[in-house]
């Protein structure tokens, strides 16, 4: 499959390719250019003039222009193309990535929505001793060109917070999907296109994150980064864009706390703890990543976790029956594996699974303190549920802010004030109450605290970020 630059389907200039694989099985099932650096100049080129010309179509067309979009995208035969592609390359089972794309265009259209409230403000007239007979207001600009970098774990849904909002408020943008699931970006861009976007506002680039990524970062061209992924790249890019005073949004790592009191309604619990971790085989997010279990309820939580766990059907995710897929490739389940180990070799007790069979992992559990490295900092993308137990209220909150993370969490209990405390306490960019952290609306301004990274997304609050604003003054207009 073939990138986009300029509206066309391109190779790379120097014809190289990088395989795309299906974790299940373990083989190739397509190639994509591997973009050069020259690809890149040629596509940041294109969306500076892009740009120009998509700011200057009204407001109204641009969201007649992606509502065409959502009504392609969601077209039966392209909503199964895309989610079996996504499946295939992802390893994500089948019905969860139809629901991304569902979700898609979900969140297209809830952008569209907040552009027709996203208003400029009046100042107070004669508010100021030297503002007498002025008329002051402001407005929203777009920043320009946007280089925007995909994860793998949600290459449908995410893509959509990486265009919408930016497209929305007339700037342009140069996607950068992961090398491990381009495929599904490349159709995106293309239905913009043929929906009526110009071909110079949006382009797909492919190739490696650490190549491409990192150059469009330091291109004096783009204005802005939004990149989801890593901490470690993150920072990185960060440190990129600030010698050029760079917008940048970093949506990172998490450890994210599911903290569960021993009045909680049990079975509410035992649910959201297997919700709230096994989609996607764990690769989420906001997925909780630590169990923090009051210690009176914790065998008896233990025991059903792993009754539960074990009947998972785990396999083909193209199959409707499987319920957990493999993580995104092999060389991320040795990661997983190791990582189990590791906390074995802390003193983790081994309840369940702890094996890995290719990019498959089986659910397990582990039965951790609080001062294990998986229980603070050690952040596990796969399936794993490590156990924490905790006696009081001010224990909990203090085990589960014991992190360099603070990304979403959650807390389940009958208390609402209990409740309320550790909403108010804990340090992370959610808190959901009788729910696991793993929660994200459209309209939520999703983001976190410490090193989960900077910025939000949700329709309530990027738009601001996507602009910037400028003051217009009718000077004296008002006199008499």
């Amino acid at each position: 499959m073939k990138m986009i630059i300029g509206g066309e389907f391109v190779d790379a200039s120097n014809g190289a390719v990088s395989e795309v694989i299906n974790p299940a099985l373990g083989k190739a099932v397509d190639t994509v250019p591997e973009a050069t650096l020259e690809d890149l100049d040629h596509a940041i080129s294109l969306a500076v003039e892009g740009q120009k010309e998509w700011n200057a179509v009204p407001l109204y067309r641009k969201l007649e222009i992606l509502e065409d979009y959502c009504r392609l995208l969601t077209k039966p035969e392209n909503v199964e193309k895309m989610a079996h592609m996504g499946a295939e390359e992802g390893g994500k089972p089948i019905e969860q990535s139809r629901t991304e794309v569902y979700a898609n265009a979900a969140i297209f259209r809830i952008y569209c929505s907040a552009a027709y409230t996203f208003y400029g403000k009046t100042l107070p007239y004669n508010g100021e001793a030297r503002s007498q007979g002025d008329v002051v207001f402001t407005i929203h600009e777009p920043l320009g060109v946007f280089a925007n970098i995909v994860p793998f774990n949600y290459p449908i849904e995410l893509a959509a917070h990486k265009l919408a909002p930016m497209l929305v408020t007339g700037n342009s943008v140069v996607l950068l999907p992961s090398s491990k699931t381009p495929r599904t970006a490349i159709m995106m861009v293309d239905f913009l296109h043929q929906a009526g976007v110009p071909a110079n506002a949006v382009s797909c680039v492919t190739g490696k994150g650490s190549v491409i990524g990192a150059a469009a970062a330091a291109d004096p061209r783009v204005n802005a980064v939004s990149f989801t992924g890593s901490t470690e790249v993150g920072l990185s890019l960060a440190k990129t864009c600030a010698k050029d005073l760079k917008n940048i949004s970093l949506e990172l790592g998490g450890n994210d706390p599911l903290i569960i009191f021993d009045d909680a309604d049990f079975e509410l619990s035992v649910s959201e703890a297997i919700s709230g971790r096994i989609g996607n085989a764990g690769q989420t997010c906001c997925a909780s990543k630590r169990f923090i279990v009051q210690k009176n309820i914790l065998p008896r939580f233990v025991d059903e976790l792993k009754n539960r766990l074990s009947k998972v059907i785990v396999g083909d995710p193209l199959d409707p029956k499987t319920e957990m897929g493999p993580v995104v490739r092999e060389s991320a389940a040795v990661t997983v594996e190791q990582q189990i180990n590791q906390a074995i070799g802390e003193g983790a007790r081994l309840v369940l699974g702890g094996k890995r069979n290719g990019a498959f992992i089986d659910p397990t559990i582990l039965l951790c303190t609080p001062d294990m490295s998986i229980s603070t900092d050690m952040e596990v993308f796969g399936p794993v549920w490590p156990v924490i137990p905790f006696e009081t209220t001010e224990d909990a909150i203090r085990i589960a802010n014991n992190t360099k993370y603070g990304l979403s969490s959650g807390v389940i209990t009958s208390d609402i004030k209990t409740a309320l405390q550790v909403a108010n306490q804990i340090q992370a960019g959610a808190c959901i109450i009788n729910g696991s952290g793993n929660y994200r609306l459209a309209h939520q301004p999703f983001g976190g605290y410490k090193y989960s990274g900077i910025g939000r997304e949700g329709a309530v609050s990027t738009l601001e970020e996507m602009t910037q604003q400028k003051t217009i003054a009718f000077k004296g207009a008002l006199n008499q």
